[in-house]
């Protein structure tokens, strides 16, 4: 019987794996699709009404009063038109606004639009999403996407109604966080004087939707505190408002493994090797009738588990399944298992010339079926 040395394999640090094997030892692994275990699920605002109202004007703020330069007139401003964080922190019943799993955003859908000023200059169109954790007294910007642009009411029929998806990169979440909208204010004395009024908030009965508003103050790592809470900035708690934006999250092999639970491109994930590699292309049938088989688990954190089955390539046999046998191959190391054959396969391969081909198929526990051809000979 071929002999199979386990220093043909090389182990290299995660999560750089590789499956190595002998020279000789040509690897014919063909893993089929696996049945998933990931989810793709949604959460956020279903997006159920149009956005009416806007982060100018409708956000509860007492906001001041003063006098504007140049005419004597008294003018009220909402709020400071300067960086504002906007967030779901309650959904009417059913509706969650945080993550229900760790993984990863692969679309943000946002309903709205950017009202332009009568006369004015145009709305600054540039925002961003963030992940942010709920902390004692307040909540914690994680990380920031990169900018996209929100459409400009009135242009190309943009309006209230209008749903633009996003595809976030990189976009990381843990179970319980919430996705933010995050604008840059777009302050303009004149025209914009509590920011670009970024109509993307619903009217919903039974929603809640917080915001808060910092020059420089929703920026990653900064704290959104509860109790930092004046006229013109900081913290609102908004009732009967919603923000409209609903996010669509990746968990397992659907998500990237930097992300919690990311599996995606990890041996025997989607994108990833099989997560078998076997260490020959032949094998012996020996005198106590059975054939040994080394194989290599490259899964992360637990057993190749599932069973094996040993299949003839014609060879006159009155069936496929010439034996098989349970598999719980430790991961990381190299491994056999020995498959029992009938008491005839010595005599019917030495009709045959001394070999014949073969098929291992593994069917894993995970759903996963993998596929290796090998020559079985006397």
């Amino acid at each position: 019987m071929p002999s199979f040395s386990p220093s043909a394999l090389v182990r290299r640090p995660r999560p750089l794996v590789t499956l190595a094997v002998a020279a000789a030892a040509a690897l014919a692994a063909l893993a089929q699709p696996a049945a998933s275990h990931a989810a793709i699920m949604k959460f956020g605002s279903p997006l159920k009404v149009a956005a009416t109202e806007d982060t100018a004007q409708n956000l509860h703020y007492t906001g001041t009063n003063a006098i504007q330069y140049g005419t004597g007139v008294t003018v009220h401003t909402n709020h400071d038109g300067a960086d504002t964080a906007l967030w779901n922190a309650t959904l009417p019943a059913g509706g969650d606004p945080t993550a229900p799993e760790g993984g990863q955003i692969t679309s943000i859908r946002l309903e709205g639009c950017a009202v332009p000023a009568p006369g004015g200059p145009a709305p600054l169109t540039q925002i961003h999403f963030q992940d942010i954790t709920p902390v004692a007294g307040g909540t914690h910007v994680n990380v920031t996407s990169q900018p996209v642009n929100i459409p400009t009411c009135g242009q190309n029929g943009a309006s209230g109604s209008t749903v633009t998806s996003y595809q976030p990169i990189n976009f990381c979440v843990n179970k319980g966080d919430y996705v933010d909208f995050n604008d840059e204010g777009g302050f303009d004395p004149a025209y914009y004087p509590s920011g670009v009024r970024y109509r993307v908030i619903g009217s919903v009965s039974g929603a809640t939707m917080d915001s808060f508003i910092a020059d420089n103050g929703t920026d990653n790592g900064a704290t959104l505190a509860d109790d930092d809470v004046s006229v013109s900035a900081g913290f609102a708690s908004n009732a009967r408002e919603e923000l409209m934006l609903q996010a669509t999250l990746a968990t397992g092999p659907d998500a990237m493994p930097f992300c919690p639970g990311g599996e995606h491109g990890q041996p025997g994930e989607p994108g990833g090797k099989p997560a078998l590699a076997f260490g020959q292309t032949s094998a012996g049938v020996n005198h106590e009738g059975s054939v040994g088989i080394s194989l290599y688990c490259d899964l992360i954190g637990r057993p190749c588990a599932g069973t094996i089955e040993l299949r003839l390539d014609g060879a006159g046999a009155k069936t496929s399944t010439l034996g098989s046998a349970a598999l719980n191959a430790p991961t990381d190391v190299v491994s056999s298992v020995h498959i029992p054959v009938p008491a005839s396969t010595i005599k019917m391969i030495r009709a045959h010339g001394g070999s014949v081909p073969a098929t291992l198929v593994v069917k894993l526990s995970s759903g996963q079926t993998l596929v290796h051809a090998l020559a079985l000979r006397v």
